[in-house]
């Protein structure tokens, strides 16, 4: 079911393929998207980069 089925006035089967509002709605979902990837890949390098360097100084013990 198509997001927009219930809410806009101009819904028939199908029209998503040309709708512009369609169109933008996928593009602004792919922004945030992208977005969450970016921020999380972020933080899991810095991250990852904190714990290294405490396991480098002795600090915390490696657990596995």
């Amino acid at each position: 079911m198509m997001p927009c089925q219930k809410t806009c006035a101009d819904y028939q089967p199908g029209c998503h393929k040309s709708c512009a509002r369609w169109t933008a709605f996928q593009m602004e979902k792919s922004r945030e998207r992208q977005a969450k990837k970016d921020y999380l890949k972020y933080y899991n390098e810095l991250c990852g980069a904190v714990a290294r360097q405490f396991r480098a100084i002795g600090a915390v013990p490696l657990i596995r």
